[in-house]
């Protein structure tokens, strides 16, 4: 048992989950993410796009994807106002690790509010994804962009060794460092939704000229503004190098607040061998080493995935979707209005459970979502509890 977690981690920690589209997908996993950014030049909207796909992780090129758009008022919207493909010729696009970076320019829509609806396809797996990308916040967009690198863009969070610049008007950047450490989600049947720590508070200040590379070796939330006596910046989290994986026992341990008693992290934690402890905690669950390295495998596959997709002002597996998604795995995902409604189909199909997230206004991240919470889901959600301690949670 003695390297159980480790080595169950390493098969779980090599791979990199990517992000479910905004509108649609299928229930499974995913192997296709893309992060955008909008950038506001007037009658002109810079779109930058990040894609990881997995299967072209090795690859030089974006074989086998074809990228196209629509502008629409909503992705509802029978109305198609302007249509094109995208040219990923090698002079549009670059790659850095594992992403590829690539960016165009657009006309500004007449008629606001619009999104363009981006169209992925991997024409070598049959894999198809769309992504809705608000248009209508370019209107009263930053005169400048956080990037990591130059035309590279970042989905709210970036890491102590990215060498960072916000790039754009000559004019400086004022940045807050927020100490914070906010709670984990509480459970989906919870009404008395109290999870967000109201310790808030500036821990620094400091500004940063434009166009001019700087890293931040501090975790935390950081806020970056240019006028001071505006509600408007942007947010983003400075994290740990590995993250969104998590490689230190300490993290793994509280990951396990979903499907563990007080008692049982408080052993973990308390132990004078956190990792052994953990180990056998896993193991009684499972059952069996096999069963255990593969439970172990799947739970920080999910925690992994939360931390890359749903990352807002607090860490994706502490989110509401963190939460839903590290219990239930993928969903079906469709759109209403400002509601994203994630759907399974449980015990073979015979259950169907809706969650209905809704889109709230935080001036840290574009992505906060909370789970509108019901008592009625008091009992699947103890049904995916118990599946996770008696280890028979499927892939």
């Amino acid at each position: 048992m003695k390297n159980l977690i480790y080595l169950s981690l390493l098969v779980a920690l090599c791979g990199c989950f990517s992000s479910k589209p905004s509108t649609l997908s299928s229930q499974g996993q995913m192997g296709i993410n893309c992060n955008a950014k909008v950038v506001n030049k007037g009658a002109l909207l810079d779109i930058f796009l990040e894609l990881d796909v997995e299967r072209l992780y090795a690859a030089a090129t974006l074989q086998g994807i074809k990228l196209s758009y629509q502008i629409k008022p909503t992705f509802e919207s029978s109305q198609v106002i302007s249509a094109d493909s995208i040219a990923l010729n090698a002079n549009r696009l670059q790659k850095s690790g594992n992403s590829f970076y690539l960016n165009f320019g657009l006309l500004k829509p007449q008629t606001m509010p619009a999104i363009m609806v981006l169209k992925i396809e991997d024409t070598q797996t049959k894999q198809l994804i769309f992504k809705e990308i608000s248009l209508s916040k370019a209107e009263a967009a930053m005169p400048f962009v956080l990037s990591k690198t130059q035309g590279q863009v970042y989905d709210n969070f970036v890491s102590k060794q990215d060498t960072l610049r916000f790039e754009g008007a000559d004019v400086p950047a004022y940045v807050y460092r927020i100490k914070q450490n906010f709670f984990p989600a509480l459970p989906p049947m919870q009404l008395n939704n109290l999870s967000v720590n109201q310790n808030v508070g500036v821990d620094s200040f400091f500004s940063l000229p434009a166009n001019t590379n700087f890293v931040l070796k501090t975790k935390g939330l950081y806020f970056a503004q240019s006028d001071t006596s505006s509600s408007k910046g942007i947010g983003f989290s400075v994290m740990e190098n590995m993250y969104p994986k998590f490689t230190k026992v300490e993290n793994l341990i509280e990951a396990l607040i979903y499907i563990s008693t007080p008692e049982e992290q408080n052993q973990i934690s308390g132990s004078a061998n956190k990792k052994n402890a953990l180990d056998a905690y896993w193991l009684k669950l499972a059952g069996n080493e096999e069963n255990a390295r593969r439970i172990i495998r799947l739970y920080y596959q999910r925690v992994e995935y939360a931390n890359r997709v749903y990352t807002t002002y607090k860490e994706g597996w502490k989110t509401d979707m963190g939460m839903v998604y590290i219990a239930f795995g993928a969903p079906q995902i469709s759109t209403q209005g400002n509601q994203q409604l994630w759907t399974y189909y449980l015990n073979a199909g015979n259950i169907k459970v809706t969650f209905a997230f809704v889109q709230k206004k935080n001036q840290f991240s574009e992505k906060h979502y909370e789970l509108i919470r019901k008592t009625d889901y008091a009992a699947i959600w103890y049904e995916a509890i118990e599946k996770w301690r008696m280890g028979l949670v499927a892939n």
